[in-house]
């Protein structure tokens, strides 16, 4: 009897192994798949750095504008 329940626990671990491990292999293709889709997307939707080069030039520019015309207002009220 004893002996019996033994092979029982041990075939329900075998089935629960099996399907395990199938599980495991299907999530493993999904991870593939959804990343080369990820990759697939950024590659084809997102700025590149030089596309961006002339935007961050531009930005660049008028945030330096703005802080040499503060600094200036401020220059002259001291000076005053």
């Amino acid at each position: 009897m004893e002996n019996h329940d033994q092979d029982l626990k041990i075939n329900t671990l075998e089935v629960n192994y099996n399907t395990m491990s199938q599980k495991i292999d299907d999530l493993s293709c999904l991870v593939k798949e959804e990343f080369t889709l990820l990759k697939k997307d950024l590659k084809d939707n997102y700025v590149n750095k030089t596309e961006f080069w002339g935007v961050k030039t531009i930005v660049y520019g008028l945030v330096g504008l703005i802080l040499i015309a503060f600094a200036g207002g401020m220059i002259s009220l001291i000076v005053k």
